[in-house]
């Protein structure tokens, strides 16, 4: 039986004892110089912001910068060596958004850096009358380079709005597309409403039950990627960013395009003209990559080996010590495999099982605070009063009818607890729930309260932070 279906076989998180699930937490905190008992540092519920960096990644990026710190492309063996860390961090990250056999990858400072220069690509390869059509959850990175690219070319740009129950419905998007749709920019998951779009079903909508085949949809990526795998062979997006600091990585951004997508726009790719077209990563990178950084997202790769093993292992607390035995050989054999640079399928299989693991760890702390607001009056959740993983990601706003956000907040960091308030860089959505009277404000500085959790994250910090709340509110 391969690894895969051992861990469907594992218990499932809510039939293991709390004692057994505190461990579990216990074990993953340990990578994090962040969590030192002998340091004192805030409860960290901010990871939408950035999230924290196990130590394997941080010592990765120090011995890349002391034993290889050169410039790639040269004949010697250093930069040879170097070159291979570049590479080889582009294919793990292909395979990290399951597009070995249908795209490419391309590396950047952030996304809204990447998906800010794709949409320079764009310009000339739009032609009069296309039409653009823009999510109104999107944070700015993937809405302002599309509203400004149909406003210098003199492009119809439509906006898909979020109805009153904080939804993106179906029914609102097919009432923007016609044939001449071109351009269709969204968000997997809001940053600040943490609602899991269906990508997949977005996209057969737009193709499919709208037949418009010319449709490039651009998804923004980034507040989905740390809590499940990404899966664009699955969904059939054109484009996909996020951000790989948001993902317990270094300072750097992805962006997924297919071998179509890529095409389309090879000739107006910025990287110098004496790169072949058809060198898609290499040809969209313009200038230096940050080469630290890929020694990082390779050191990634064996962070979620460990949270792999946790669902097959620490979760099995059950089985008895043959299949204990036999669930260790399986481990064993899918580490050798992946040490000795072994096929894709193996990293898909550890991503799979270990965004399976971060959502049971999630889910937990969701309903927790979730359950929480609900019971309050003078409360309103901007997003999904919903704690099920299936619909939405520990990323949870509130407003409170007479408190400010921003008072709120500062509240929480007194009592030693991070978290954020304002608009997120959603400025159009925070604006349009603003005119909407549907966050008791018309100030979009003020916002919303933000609490963004990740699988790090731990049910004794949730329940602290819901006494502050009953304290504060």
């Amino acid at each position: 039986m391969s690894l895969h279906n051992k861990v469907h076989t594992a218990s499932n998180l809510s039939a293991v004892p709390n004692t057994q699930m505190d461990a579990v937490y216990k074990r993953i905190r340990k990578h994090f110089s962040y969590f030192d008992p002998n340091k004192k540092f805030p409860v960290f519920l901010e990871s939408a912001g950035a999230s924290l960096c196990p130590n394997i990644v941080i010592d990765s990026m120090a011995n890349y910068m002391r034993s290889m710190y050169v410039q790639i492309g040269a004949g010697y063996e250093l930069s040879m060596r170097a070159k291979e860390v570049v590479d080889s961090a582009h294919k793990f990250m292909k395979t990290f958004v399951n597009g070995d056999e249908v795209g490419e990858v391309a590396f950047g400072s952030s996304s809204s850096q990447l998906l800010k220069t794709l949409s320079h690509c764009y310009v000339n390869v739009l032609k009069e009358g296309d039409e653009v059509i823009v999510h109104e959850a999107n944070q700015e990175a993937n809405a302002g380079p599309w509203v400004k690219l149909a406003e210098q070319r003199g492009l119809p740009l439509k906006f898909w709005k979020v109805n009153e129950d904080f939804s993106s419905s179906l029914e609102s998007l097919g009432r923007l597309i016609s044939n001449k749709t071109r351009i269709v920019a969204v968000a997997h998951v809001s940053n600040v409403l943490g609602e899991i779009l269906d990508l997949e079903r977005v996209v057969k909508f737009v193709r499919d039950e709208m037949g418009c085949k010319r449709a490039i949809v651009i998804a923004d990526g980034v507040a989905f990627a740390p809590h499940r795998a990404i899966d664009v062979a699955k969904w059939g997006v054109d484009w996909y960013a996020f951000s790989t600091y948001k993902v317990c990585g270094p300072h750097m951004a992805v962006l997924f395009g297919t071998h179509d997508a890529f095409n389309e726009i090879k000739d107006e790719m910025p990287n110098f003209y004496f790169i072949p077209s058809h060198h898609f990563s290499s040809k969209f990178e313009l200038g230096c990559l940050n080469h630290e950084a890929c020694a990082g997202i390779l050191a990634l790769q064996e962070y979620l080996q460990y949270l792999a093993q946790e669902e097959v292992l620490a979760l099995n607390f059950g089985s008895d010590g043959e299949q204990q035995s036999d669930l260790v050989k399986e481990v064993e054999k899918f580490v050798s495999a992946l040490e000795v640079g072994n096929s894709s399928k193996f990293y898909r299989e550890l991503i799979e099982a270990a965004f399976r693991t971060a959502k049971q760890l999630e889910e937990p702390l969701q309903i927790a605070l979730i359950n929480y607001l609900k019971s309050r009056s003078d409360v309103r959740i901007v997003g999904p009063a919903n704690g099920d993983g299936e619909y939405r990601v520990p990323t949870i706003s509130f407003v409170h009818m007479y408190k400010k956000s921003s008072d709120i907040a500062q509240a929480l960091y007194e009592r030693g607890i991070a978290i954020r308030s304002g608009h997120m860089y959603s400025h159009r959505l925070i604006s349009a729930l603003c005119s909407s009277d549907l966050l008791f404000t018309n100030d979009v500085n003020e916002g919303v309260v933000r609490i963004s959790m990740i699988h790090y994250n731990t049910p004794s910090e949730v329940a602290y932070l819901i006494s502050c709340l009953n304290d504060i509110l």
